[in-house]
Order: C-alpha cells, then structure tokens, then sequence
C-alpha cells in the first residue's frame, strides 16, 4: 500500500462523492472508479445482528434517510445498533430532503432511486470487480468512548470488521481509521501489521491529555510529543487530522517521524490548494472530480 509518493497528492472519495452523489451508496462508490479515483472512505457501523453496515451515523439521519413507504423519516433516534439489517434494508438513502441544513449543504447532489445502506461485505465485493492502481480503502470504523449502547465493545467490532475483509482480496489495499483510538489498539493488538490511521479533530474539545478518545494517551506528556510524534509512537501508519486544525509545521514533524498526512475533509478550492503548499500526502474529499480537475488545471501530479 503508497501511502505517500514524493510530489504527489492521493485524492481520497470522503463517503463514496459525497459532493456528487448520496453518501456511502454503492453507487457513489462506484462513481469514483468510474472517474479513475483509486481511494476511498467509507464508514462502519454494526447493526443489532452484528453486521458491518456502511452508514456515517449511529443514529439514522432524518436528512438523508426514507422509510419504506418513501417518507422522510421524523425520528432522530433511531439507534443503528437497535436494528437488524433486515430491519434497516427496509430505508433508503438514496436522496437528500433538500429543506434540511444537511440538504442545503449539499443541494447539487444528484438523487438515485432505491439506494440501500450497504453492508460492508456489498463495498467490498464492488470494490474488488474494480481494482485500480494504487488502490487505498479507508476503512472508518465508527465508535464512541463517552456514549453507551451505539456499538459493541471494540474488541468485538475490530474482530467482526477484520473477518470481514479477510473473505476478499482486498488486505493490502485497506487502512483502518477511527476517532476512537481504542478500536486501533485492538487492531494492533489482534495483528499489528495492519496498517492504521490515528483520527483526530479539536473540534468539540476531543484533544487533550487522557482524552478517551485518544484511548488516554498523553499527548503533552513531560516529552511534550504532539499529535504526529504519538501517533508514530504507538505504531500508526498514517495521521488524519481535520484540515482545519494543522499547521504547515505540523506536516513537516509528521514528515520527519516518516507519518503520512492525509487530512479531511476539503472541500473548496482554495484549502485544496493551501494543504498541497503545505505537503500533504493526501486529500479526502467530498469532491474528488473537483480535486482531481484542480490539479491537472495546475500540473499537480495525483495518484
């Protein structure tokens, strides 16, 4: 797997072409191939009967999520975890309801009639019909240290996603990240040659010393690391910050820990620019045409 490649960016699909195309479809998935985009991000969550579905929230989102009869669901607590994945074959996702804050934001977004939320193993499948060069699946596994009841135990989740993946051929090609740095350790603990990429955001107060969701790591310890040093210190392949949170320093100290940047997620032209001046490796992105374009407008090698 090239997580890095001198002089070049790796254009990431954030949920599929979020931008483009309802998110985490199989569809919006396979709009990426189409368009020679060889990396992606997608999000894991389990339902009751402990299958790895593709959905960002652990809640059904009203803005983007119909019911049998092609209503917009009214209920935002509609746990993901409380229904079996029969149960949740029965919604669509395949719209946007353009009155809500999530539709106003991404009012150009293209509907697709009878869009199901996938189960991972359905990604995975589409996924190896089209293998592309330099092929990187990002793999989100979705968790939570500070709310109970959304999700198993991350022993159990990371064992569940990993089997998953193993039924295809598809284990050099996948990176695992999450906001919950408990699910990597469990990764790390199950197989610690399975590459791993350290989340994180300031958003929401989520950095600071024995954070949960830096499964209590200090990260200004009396060695004073930061972010990039621990991430390489508990064996991280790669870092993903929000975009918004880093400096060009920053990226330089990754760089000289051998950590790969890959931030999220950006979307107007002007940040896409700015995280290539600052030396990025890769770009995830709800408009990955939008990047891809960008750069061959401005002779920015991508891979």
């Amino acid at each position: 797997m090239i997580l890095s490649k001198p002089e070049h960016i790796k254009i990431y699909g954030h949920r599929g072409a979020r931008g483009d195309l309802p998110e985490n479809t199989l569809r919006s998935f396979k709009y990426l191939f189409e368009n020679n985009i060889s990396a992606y991000e997608a999000d894991i969550v389990l339902s009751k009967d402990l299958v790895p579905v593709i959905y960002h929230d652990f809640r059904l989102n009203p803005a983007l999520t119909k019911d049998s009869e092609g209503n917009w669901i009214t209920n935002d607590n509609i746990k993901i975890y409380d229904l079996t994945y029969e149960q949740l074959s029965k919604f669509t996702i395949g719209s946007v309801n353009k009155k809500s804050k999530y539709g106003r934001k991404f009012n150009n977004q293209k509907n697709l009639p009878a869009q199901k939320i996938p189960k991972l193993s359905d990604l995975l499948e589409l996924t190896s019909r089209n293998i592309l060069s330099g092929l990187i699946v990002n793999l989100e596994i979705k968790s939570t240290p500070i709310e109970n009841n959304l999700t198993p135990h991350p022993d159990i989740m990371a064992k569940l996603i990993i089997n998953e993946v193993k039924k295809f051929k598809l284990r050099d090609n996948v990176i695992y990240s999450s906001f919950d740095w408990r699910i990597l350790r469990e990764i790390k603990t199950l197989d610690s040659k399975i590459p791993r990429a350290y989340l994180t955001s300031k958003k929401r107060g989520k950095i600071y010393n024995k954070s949960p969701w830096l499964d209590l790591m200090p990260v200004y310890d009396k060695d004073n690391l930061g972010l990039p040093k621990l991430v390489k210190k508990l064996g991280g392949n790669a870092w993903h910050p929000k975009h918004k949170d880093i400096k060009k320093e920053d990226v330089r100290i990754s760089h000289d820990e051998g950590l790969p940047v890959n931030v999220w997620t950006v979307n107007e032209e002007y940040d896409m620019m700015r995280m290539i001046d600052y030396g990025v490796d890769g770009i995830i992105t709800d408009y990955p045409i939008k990047l891809k374009e960008l750069c061959e407008r401005n002779n920015i090698k991508w891979i």
